[in-house]
């Protein structure tokens, strides 16, 4: 249970930025897949839908890049606004638009969008959380965040092959985000008003953070992609590899607040360490769970939810350390690498499936794994709470 002290109110503060990417969440569960099968059906190939799926990450990397400068010129809670009305409208243009190129433009304009609001979401709670309680919470969001993400291909299920009430959800989901942002403008944090490091010195405090996002980036976009064929491949039948992912994604969800909890206990640092060993050694285990049966299940959860923890152990470590514009410009760095991650990733788990197999997938993985692991073990020494 999150405390209910003197430090109850920043906790409240934080609900507005859970709701909002919660929704978004959705948004982005229904239109991965979806958005796949409307460029089947009309045609491209597989390369062209793996390429326009690429733009998304493309517009995140590039809208990160001059993100803080935008906060600056129009404030977060502008922003966070335009990118929920931007996201309805990229998502209602490509209901109703046939041309490929415009796809094209529209993927990518998506994908800047969609990084304004992980963004800012991500520095206000970490902005607006206690000490006490932030690696909590920052799991809690990225918990959410993962929902979403599993309500998407519940609704397509749901809607039997009609792509009208999934377009209808996702078109709809951010502006229902508008409501939590209209409801705490008066109280969202600047984001880029005081405590700013230089560049260089910052991406040098944040190099191992770096290297921790990257694992879990390519783990997220390998495991999304890849995971269902991989199951096909060890001989498992026509849908349970799509189980396995399900598997996956419950386990992000359910798993990830105990590792906050323990983060708020021994230190976002101890709890890091902990994570990137858990997502090693689940990708180097999972060709030998394969064979495991109705063990497999909970075996991939365990994987999902230790290994994408990372992701928030990493946030929270960050906003015990900076605040301020530092914190904008940490969490925009870390953006971009999970957008570099997302386009550099298939392919890099692809390659290693053509020279060994398919299990190249996850040693590709284990690999990684043990580098970021590697990493911080020389780095990030559990050293208690860093205030």
């Amino acid at each position: 249970m999150l405390p209910h002290d003197r430090d109850a109110r920043p906790v409240r503060e934080a609900v507005g930025p859970i709701v909002v990417i919660g929704v978004f969440g959705v948004t982005l569960g229904v239109t991965y897949p979806l958005l796949s099968r409307m460029l089947k059906e009309r045609g491209a190939s597989d390369t062209e839908i793996g390429l326009n799926g690429a733009m998304t990450p493309l517009g995140m990397v590039l809208t990160a890049l001059v993100l803080p400068a935008l906060v600056r010129r129009f404030g977060p809670w502008r922003l966070m606004a335009a990118s929920a009305v931007g996201s309805a409208a990229v998502l209602g243009l490509l209901a109703v638009t046939e041309s490929l190129a415009s796809w094209f433009l529209l993927r990518a304009v998506l994908g800047s969008c969609a990084v304004a609001l992980f963004v800012l979401s991500e520095t206000w709670i970490s902005e607006a959380s206690a000490p006490a309680h932030r690696g909590r919470l920052l799991t809690v969001y990225t918990s959410v965040l993962a929902l979403g993400f599993c309500a998407g291909p519940v609704l397509l299920g749901l809607s039997n092959g009609s792509r009208g009430p999934a377009l209808a959800v996702a078109v709809l989901s951010p502006l229902v985000a508008l409501w939590p942002l209209w409801s705490a403008k008066a109280r969202m944090p600047p984001m880029a008003a005081v405590g700013r490091l230089r560049v260089a010195t910052l991406l040098r405090r944040l190099s191992v953070l770096l290297v921790a996002v990257l694992a879990v980036s390519v783990f997220d976009a390998v495991t999304l992609q890849f995971l269902p064929l991989y199951a096909d491949a060890h001989g498992m039948a026509s849908g349970e590899g799509e189980l396995a992912l399900a598997a996956l994604l419950a386990g992000q969800v359910t798993l990830q607040f105990p590792l906050g909890w323990l983060a708020d206990r021994i230190g976002g640092r101890g709890a890091l360490l902990l994570s990137l060993t858990g997502g090693t050694l689940g990708a180097v285990l999972l060709p030998t769970a394969m064979g495991w049966g109705l063990w497999l299940w909970p075996v991939v959860a365990v994987w999902g939810g230790v290994a994408f923890a990372g992701y928030p152990l990493v946030l929270s470590i960050l906003g015990a350390d900076l605040d301020g514009e530092s914190l904008l410009l940490g969490n925009t760095a870390f953006a971009v690498v999970w957008g570099i991650g997302g386009i550099l990733g298939p392919p890099y788990a692809g390659a290693a499936m053509d020279a060994g197999g398919a299990d190249g997938m996850p040693l590709s993985l284990a690999l990684l794994w043990a580098l970021a692991l590697a990493v911080s073990a020389a780095a990030l020494r559990p050293r208690g709470h860093s205030r």
